[in-house]
């Protein structure tokens, strides 16, 4: 039948596709022509035709639909009344039946709960004490109680597991009894994990307590800023490693793991956690600002570091099992590797740094926190040599910091100085500066007596200080180093050996050299340094105190520096020297004479006055220096005066000179003959040989000249064994100022032939004088010949008496210079000048004719 109806169907649909084509193909001819409205019509009247078949079909079947109703609704009643009756005669035995089936249920609930029961009680009774072990190991996991937990762990596993065999919750437990451990291992590790933690931030805090207690046992003296604590936390006296820090967590680590049998695991895993603690401990940290307190938390951790492991050291010593060879967590050996390990990176910490330093304060407080620190661990049981090494190695630079520094302060303290004589007003400012330098007045100083001028000026008092606070700090650095009495004194000694004849004495050269200083300001400064050797005495005594050994005896310890002063007052009385001797060339060399005048002046220079007046003066500031000092002084200024003298005379810029000249410079050489007695009389031990050389020299130079004795001197000069008028002059300087008294007779002569009249009326004057012109040709011809005899005989080996004796008489002659004769700055040397043809054909006379020539003047002389 379906087939049949999909059969139809498809007929159907075959059929109403076909009329669908016909009916589409009519419509469209309908619409395409002009039917249209035939069409619809038709189609009217066929739908009209079609709705009165309809109706005509339900008014023929209705009345029997009518009747069929009816008597359905008849029946429903009956039905109704049935469906009720069933219904509670069904309830009824569903109700009897549940009733029942639920006592029956009831019943076999009973009985198995019963059975249960009875199993339950004999379980249980088997059960409940692992259930109550179990208990106690969750507890005891939860309260961190480790060892404890292994330990029930051990007694369930083997002790009442065995009893419950059989049960799922047994074999739960079994299979997590593995896990159990591992957990209680990874907790154990992890207590000691934190606790290394725990002391890593801690070890600052425990080294300082340590520390602290070090410099209370050993009443150690420390800066106040070395000593302040770094936190604000109170620490106490009496306080320990394990009052900082509970160490529980290792002792339950080293238990557990001896327990599980990774005794070995776990020590060699802390070894290898505190090696790398140690690396960090004693590598600077990452803000080091090479500051005391960078300095203070470095040591800290190192020695917090330490006394752990100590602690450790005798604390777990008795873990070990007696009479065997079990070890502790830690042993003696591997601490002291730490140690070694400490100390070659603290020694490279400390010479790195230190050698960078540039604060010698710094380095004074790095010294007293080491000292600090290897007092603290050689209570441990430490080796603290190697530090105390490089703490003698840190000195040298240390003094170096310290003679910069005071090299600054002197640098100062000369700056500021006013060079004057220190004047006190009060009686309290007069025993400020007693305080200070050890200055014993002639009288005693009363309020009556202020005010009070001290000889020194203000760099006096404040240079010792300087000196007695270096002792101070050099004594400061020394102290605590293990070091003998007699060992600190010679440190101390060394450094300001060197801080006097290096730092001071470069101070001192510098101030003195420089130019804008005066001789008043010079000489104060040599009173200055008078009184400061004078208090080196006092000094040596201030070291001895601070050292504590002896300052008397023989074999007591010197300070040698004290010659820096020494050769800082001859430095400035040299300067003091060349300071007067400049300015009495700068007044000489300003000097001007007439040479040729037409008569001899009767008043001396002015120039002479000036410089004596001036060197009188400078020599009266002086009379505080030594008589030797100032007899030197004298001396000196007296011997370049005379030399100035000699080369005022005999020098290259006055060619020509007649007697009026010479004689005007007599009465100049008069005036420095009566400065040079004066200064005698004033100074008895005045030694000044050489300058009277000189001056006795120019006084028999002038006299010959003005009493024209040129002949005379040439025959007793020839003369080995006889007395002599004119024993100091030599043949050179007469012939250098005859020569130039020869240029101006030829001047005059000159001036002369100027005039007719006045040559007529000297017509008797200029025959002299062509005469005296003779004379001096053969004079000068003759010392010629003599000096260069005197320069052959110093040539030759072997020379006749007379040819020595004339050889020591111009022993004082300077080099011989071809065509030239000049003065040189001493005063005994004399070179030659030129003379043109004359002197080169007198220089190729034969000996035959040096006999002629000195027969020739002996004539002219009689």
């Amino acid at each position: 039948m379906v087939q049949e109806g999909h059969v139809t169907a498809a007929g159907s649909h075959s059929a109403a596709s076909s009329n669908e084509g016909q009916l589409g193909a009519c419509l469209r001819a309908v619409y395409e022509g002009e039917e249209v409205e035939a069409f619809q019509n038709s189609l009217a009247n066929r739908i009209k035709v079609h709705e009165k078949d309809i109706e005509r079909m339900c008014n023929k079947n209705y009345q029997g639909f009518i009747e069929s109703v009816s008597e359905l609704l008849k029946v429903k009643a009956d039905a109704g009344k049935i469906k009720k009756k069933v219904q509670e005669a069904n309830r009824i035995i569903g109700e009897s039946g549940q009733q029942l089936m639920k006592s029956t249920e009831e019943l076999r609930q009973y009985h198995a709960v019963q059975k249960n029961i009875l199993g339950s009680i004999e379980a249980l009774g088997l059960c409940m004490p692992v259930l109550e072990l179990y208990g106690k190991l969750l507890e005891q996991m939860a309260a961190k109680q480790y060892y404890h937990a292994l330990k029930t762990l051990e007694q369930l596993e083997h002790t009442f597991l065995p009893r419950v065999k059989g049960y799922t919750f047994t074999d739960l437990l079994s299979n997590g009894i593995p896990q159990l451990r591992e957990n209680i291992q990874k907790e154990s590790w992890k207590e000691l994990t934190d606790f290394l933690a725990m002391v890593r931030e801690k070890s600052e805090y425990i080294g300082e307590v340590a520390m602290q207690q070090a410099a209370r046992n050993h009443n150690l003296e420390l800066a106040q800023e070395v000593r302040k604590p770094l936190t604000s936390t109170s620490i106490d006296p009496e306080g320990c490693a394990q009052d900082v820090v509970d160490f529980s967590p290792v002792y339950r680590g080293l238990h557990i793991h001896s327990v599980l049998g990774k005794k070995d695991h776990f020590t060699e895993d802390y070894r290898t956690q505190r090696k790398s603690q140690v690396r960090l401990a004693i590598k600077p940290h990452g803000s080091w600002n090479g500051e005391i307190d960078d300095y203070k938390k470095y040591f800290f951790n190192i020695v917090g570091f330490f006394v752990v492991e100590d602690t450790i050291l005798h604390t777990c010593q008795s873990l070990a099992h007696k009479g065997t060879d079990d070890e502790g967590l830690v042993t003696r050996s591997l601490v002291h590797d730490f140690w070694h390990m400490a100390v070659s990176e603290l020694l490279a910490v400390l010479r790195a740094n230190s050698a960078s330093c540039t604060d010698y304060h710094l380095i004074l407080k790095v010294k007293q926190l080491v000292v600090w620190f290897c007092h603290t661990l050689k209570g441990y049981g430490f080796e603290v040599v190697k530090l105390n090494e490089v703490l003698l190695e840190m000195r040298d630079h240390y003094d170096e910091l310290l003679m910069k520094a005071w090299g600054e302060s002197f640098k100062q303290i000369f700056d500021m100085d006013t060079y004057s004589p220190l004047v006190v007003t009060t009686e309290p400012e007069y025993l400020g500066v007693t305080e200070v330098f050890p200055y014993q007045a002639k009288d005693p100083v009363t309020k009556q007596s202020c005010p009070v001028t001290f000889p020194f000026s203000v760099m006096v008092p404040q240079v010792y200080s300087q000196l007695q606070e270096f002792v101070c700090q050099c004594t400061s650095y020394a102290d605590q180093l293990d070091l003998s009495q007699t060992d600190i004194d010679e440190c101390v000694r060394k450094s300001v050996n060197l801080l006097l004849s290096r730092v001071l004495s470069e101070c001192l050269a510098k101030l003195i050299q420089r130019e804008s200083l005066t001789v008043p300001y010079l000489t104060q400064i040599w009173v200055n340094l008078n009184h400061l050797e004078g208090a080196c005495v006092n000094l040596e005594k201030f070291i001895a105190e601070k050292t504590r050994t002896g300052s008397e005896g023989v074999n007591a310890p010197r300070l040698y520096g004290v010659s820096a002063f020494q050769e800082a007052k001859h430095f400035t009385e040299r300067k003091i020297t060349d300071k007067l001797c400049a300015k009495v060339a700068e007044v000489l060399e300003g000097a001007t004479y007439n040479w040729l005048p037409k008569e001899a002046i009767s008043t001396t220079s002015d120039y002479l006055g000036d410089c004596f007046r001036y060197v009188t003066s400078n020599l009266d500031t002086m009379r505080s220096m030594p008589p030797d000092a100032l007899n030197s002084l004298t001396s000196t200024i007296l011997l370049n005066v005379a030399t100035a003298m000699e080369a005022i005379l005999l020098s290259d810029k006055n060619p020509r000179v007649n007697l009026a000249g010479i004689a005007s410079f007599g009465l100049d050489l008069q005036k420095c003959e009566e400065h040079l007695r004066e200064c005698e009389e004033k100074m008895p031990s005045l030694t000044a040989s050489e300058a009277k050389k000189v001056f006795t020299r120019l006084r028999e130079l002038v006299n010959m000249f003005v009493q024209e004795d040129w002949s005379v001197y040439v025959t007793e000069f020839q003369d080995t064994h006889g007395q002599k008028k004119y024993p100091n002059v030599t043949p050179k300087m007469v012939y250098n100022l005859l020569y130039k008294f020869r240029e101006g007779l030829k001047h005059g002569k000159s001036l002369l032939r100027s005039s007719k009249d006045e040559k007529k009326k000297h017509k008797v004057t200029l025959n002299r004088s062509t005469s005296k012109k003779a004379m001096m040709k053969a004079v000068l011809r003759k010392l010629e010949e003599l000096s260069q005899e005197s320069m052959r005989d110093r040539l030759t080996p072997e020379k006749s008496d007379a040819s020595i004796a004339s050889a020591r008489s111009d022993v004082s002659l300077g080099k011989r210079d071809a065509g030239k004769l000049g003065v040189s700055s001493s005063a005994a040397s004399v070179s030659p000048v030129k003379h043109g043809k004359e002197r080169s054909m007198t220089m190729k006379a034969s000996p035959s004719k040096s006999k002629q020539r000195s027969s020739t003047v002996l004539e002219s002389k009689k």
